[in-house]
């Protein structure tokens, strides 16, 4: 059985039990709100392991609520969705989400994300030690991975990046020069099958690309290989990331 505590905050009564229903099902303690406002209530006073937010919530949306939690933790957290949503989705996994499912939903699909959020173990257990060189950093142009506290330089400057992020940038940087394809990132970053849906590492991967890459659309560090998939570039142009 899991023992995991998992925050659930929707308002919609039969979707929340149906959710309940599963998750209990699969030994989670739910807790549960219906408004945005008792939903972060209910985050100071539980410690949750995992949060799951509607978008539209009353009160208190689950955007804002992603925004007040990632000040001061970084639980794992999923949306739920309608298909209608795709911008407020976008916008949520760039507030520092880490996934999404959309209604309706499998219940099945809905478990399994929820296991492969919660199989995130902290970065350090995701990450290989380079067999030779330097323990800590991996360096490439201007960009600088510290690995004994999991933080990004670029030319000299910190970049802030969420943990999903980071996740996503020490896999490529650490496999440089080979390609992968957005099935293959969630599969190694998420823990599990993306189930064709593959729009949370595009989104993630944007965002990561805003903030290490001079020029997003013409990136130096994480590149598209048309039809195949990304990979990170070991020798970037020094000056193309100034």
């Amino acid at each position: 059985m899991s023992g995991h505590r998992i925050l659930l905050v929707e308002d919609d009564k039969e979707i929340s039990g149906l959710i309940q229903l599963y998750l209990s099902s699969h030994g989670y303690e739910v807790q549960s709100a219906r408004d945005g406002i008792e939903g972060l209530k209910q985050f100071e006073m539980t410690a949750p392991d995992l949060v799951m937010l509607d978008i539209g919530l009353p009160g208190m949306n689950g955007l804002e609520i992603c925004e007040n939690i990632r000040k001061v933790s970084n639980v794992p957290i999923l949306f739920i969705s309608c298909n209608t949503e795709n911008e407020d989705i976008i916008h949520g996994l760039g507030l520092g989400a880490d996934d999404y499912i959309t209604k309706p939903f499998d219940p099945k699909v809905m478990v399994a994300r929820v296991e492969a959020n919660l199989r995130r173990a902290p970065i350090f257990h995701r990450v290989a030690v380079p067999a030779r060189g330097d323990f800590r950093k991996l360096s490439f142009g201007g960009l600088e991975i510290d690995m004994s506290n999991y933080t990004v330089r670029l030319n000299g400057n910190p970049v802030s990046i969420s943990t999903k992020e980071m996740q996503i940038l020490l896999f490529l940087a650490q496999h440089p020069d080979r390609v992968f394809t957005a099935e293959d990132l969630y599969r190694h970053v998420w823990g599990a099958e993306s189930y064709s849906d593959t729009r949370t590492v595009v989104v993630h991967i944007s965002s990561l690309r805003k903030k290490i890459e001079a020029n997003p659309s013409d990136p130096v560090f994480i590149q598209n290989i048309r039809g195949y998939g990304y990979k990170f570039n070991s020798q970037p142009n020094p000056g193309e990331s100034l």
